[in-house]
């Protein structure tokens, strides 16, 4: 391709297209596209002429700027006078009877035919073709082991013929393909290829001007050896990066600096062994996997990502430190890079007596030191506990002048860089016990009949209490009369209740008392009796 050629590509998903302006005496009536050490056949004219003419073809090669002599034939209603051949810069050419040229295509073969029509030594008409040859490679050489980069090219010379062009899946799918600036080649690449992937894929390329076909297609068939994996042997390993971070704000989790094919993000748990797949992108297949980080996601815009840039922004909680590995491929090299994640979290908590300030801190192993510290006297020693991933300090409450301000959690690592919580604790605002309040005016009666009411509730108890004495005293008196009822019964006499009191014990009447009355002198036992009369009556 000549140097003053320019050209404008546009990709899209299944879709590149070329925009090249042609150069300057670059002109023809049709395109052959070939592939190399295929063959050729240019017509001369559409439909056969019904006279006797004379039949020239000539040839300007890539290389040259005049046109060089191949062969002529008479033709007589379309058919020449017998086959004709030449061989021309090591190459063969030949007129066939319907007086096209014939030959194979080749590196020195590429450039410009003219055929020249005339009659009694007029030229009728002259038809220039233009020959491009389009070179088709498939990497790995088939049979392409499994898990490894099949590569698809096609490289089209001269590179203004190709106006767009895409490769195609057996299935028919359009594959996401690129064609390079100026340079007219058409990519597409399968990674991590299985035996779905074998089978037939065309190459279909869109011709440019005025052609008689508007595209060309070529095929390669493609085989899958599925009894061999394929294992990365060349990697190259980054210098690992040690970050830290408040919870839930953004951090960047770098990848290698490598224009990729796809790219395997994993995460090793904080403080931990245990490593898993938790992003993964194909950039070729458009196809993209995210487990189980719900704050992840490429950064930047996704044009960066479809050229194989690749890095990540996350937000992460406390639970999302640890190690995260980007690895990023290319054909059949592997580029790794490790980022170490400490994540800070603070929170307060009041307890009786005082206000807890804490933070709690993930992946540990890269941690040199956390403290709290008071920022208005940062020399202030303050009193912590602190247990595996965690430091709490605690303010008195009340909180006075000289507690209250900023406080301060300050992670260190190990290669010197640092994170800071703050807190802001403020001072308790004094409390005033408030009086009695007084009803409003339009409420004293209503206030007055609450209060009422509330006396005649105190009232109750008493007023319950004294009927119960009342009751008891009753209940008393009652019992006597019953006994004394019982005892006649039984004695026939009143007189004689006292002498056998055994009587009573032994056959007490139902629903009676036994009351063992025993004076100690000659006239307690009336006093008693009379005593209990007064009570009863």
């Amino acid at each position: 391709m000549r140097k003053n050629d320019q050209a404008f590509i546009i990709v899209s998903f299944g879709l590149c297209v070329i925009f090249s302006p042609l150069m300057a005496g670059d002109v023809w009536n049709d395109v052959v596209m070939a592939r190399e050490d295929t063959s050729v056949t240019m017509s001369c004219f559409k439909s056969p002429p019904t006279s006797s003419i004379m039949v020239t073809w000539k040839m300007m090669s890539v290389r040259e700027d005049r046109w060089s002599y191949l062969l002529s034939a008479n033709c007589i209603d379309g058919q020449t006078d017998g086959r004709r051949s030449r061989v021309f810069g090591g190459r063969t050419f030949e007129i066939s009877a319907d007086a096209s040229l014939n030959f194979i295509a080749a590196v020195a073969t590429q450039g410009r035919y003219s055929c020249v029509v005339e009659q009694d030594d007029k030229k009728l008409q002259e038809k220039i073709v233009l020959l491009a040859l389009v070179k088709l490679s498939v990497t790995p050489t088939p049979p392409v082991t499994v898990d490894r980069t099949l590569r698809l090219a096609a490289q089209v010379s001269p590179a203004s013929v190709a106006a767009g062009g895409t490769w195609v899946s057996p299935s028919g799918e359009l594959l996401y393909t690129e064609i390079s600036h100026g340079m007219g080649r058409l990519l597409s690449k399968l990674p991590r290829v299985t035996s779905k992937d074998s089978g037939v894929y065309t190459c279909r390329i869109r011709v440019h001007g005025n052609s008689s076909t508007s595209d060309s297609e070529h095929r390669v068939n493609v085989t899958v050896n599925v009894r061999a994996v394929f294992s990365f042997t060349d990697v190259t390993h980054g210098e690992s990066r040690s970050m830290a971070v408040l919870s839930r704000s953004v951090v960047t989790i770098t990848c290698p600096s490598v224009l990729g094919d796809y790219v395997l993000l994993y995460w090793e748990y904080p403080d931990s062994k245990r490593m898993e797949l938790i992003f993964q992108y194909d950039r070729w297949r458009r196809s993209y996997t995210n487990q189980t980080k719900l704050h992840l996601q490429f950064t930047g815009s996704a044009s960066l990502a479809t050229a194989g840039n690749f890095s990540f922004s996350l937000s992460p909680s406390l639970k999302d430190g640890g190690v995260y590995l980007c690895e990023v491929f290319l054909d059949d090299k592997a580029f790794s890079q490790a980022n170490k994640l400490s994540v800070l979290h603070g929170y307060t908590s009041s307890s009786r007596g005082s206000l807890d300030l804490s933070c709690m801190y993930s992946e540990r192993s890269q941690v040199k030191s956390v403290r709290w510290s008071y920022v208005q006297d940062p020399k202030r020693t303050l009193q912590t506990t602190a247990v595996m991933g965690k430091i709490t300090t605690s303010v008195a409450l009340p909180v006075t002048s000289k507690t209250a301000g900023q406080y301060a959690c300050t992670l260190y690592l190990e290669n010197g860089k640092s994170v800071q919580y703050m807190h802001t604790v403020t001072k308790t605002a004094p409390t005033v016990s408030p009086g009695p309040a007084l009803p409003p005016a339009d409420d004293i009666s209503v206030h007055s009949y609450v209060s009422t009411f509330s006396f005649l509730l105190l009232l109750i108890p008493v007023i319950a209490a004294a009927v119960g004495v009342l009751l008891w005293k009753r209940g008393y008196c009652v019992t006597r009369r019953s006994v004394e009822q019982s005892l006649s019964y039984h004695s026939g006499e009143v007189e004689n209740i006292y002498e056998n009191p055994d009587d009573l014990r032994q056959t007490p009447p139902q629903g009676a008392v036994y009351m063992d009355l025993k004076p100690t002198g000659e006239m307690d036992v009336y006093k008693e009796l009379e005593r209990y009369n007064q009570c009863c009556g």
